[in-house]
């Protein structure tokens, strides 16, 4: 297990340059904290999880939005679906705007896991968090916000041809 506060001195070693390197690596441990909180309670991976709750929170999706919803590629989503279907937690419906697509929903089943697993999640924000003043929050919210918004703008823009 490695201590956080071993990695103190070196955390804002780079500058402002390494600020992605450090939030991806804050994310990936985060994930890693999720799976480890929801593994008491359920057998799903991280794309099942997220699948589950795209659905808790939209009611329902296609292949194709799910993985837009979550940033991940539609295979990953498409096994999740897959593994999904077999545990009976999520069902799939025709889609009248497009037959080639599918749409899937929760089953009762899985309104219930999705249920169940909103609580260890934010029983996992809540000591995440615990001890940030709501003025960081919000400011970290707002840089995440901003982080997000020029970044998809540069992933979805042509890119730039090197000089």
């Amino acid at each position: 297990m490695m201590d956080a506060h071993a990695l103190l001195p070196f955390w804002s070693v780079g500058g402002e340059g390494y600020f992605g390197y450090r939030l991806i690596l804050a994310a990936k441990v985060f994930d890693r904290a999720m799976l480890h909180e929801l593994g008491a309670w359920f057998t799903l991976t991280l794309p099942q999880f997220r699948v589950i709750s795209q659905l808790g929170l939209f009611g329902v999706g296609t292949v194709r939005s799910l993985a837009e919803g979550a940033f991940v590629d539609r295979a990953e989503v498409s096994r999740a679906t897959r593994e999904l279907l077999k545990q009976r937690l999520i069902r799939r419906m025709p889609n009248p705007e497009d037959p080639r697509s599918s749409l899937f929903s929760l089953t009762a089943t899985g309104r219930r896991s999705y249920q169940r697993c909103r609580k260890p999640a934010c029983e996992l924000i809540s000591k995440v968090l615990k001890g940030v003043p709501k003025r960081d929050l919000d400011a970290a919210n707002r840089v995440f916000w901003k982080v997000f918004q020029s970044s998809l703008l540069i992933a979805t823009s042509a890119p730039e041809k090197p000089r």
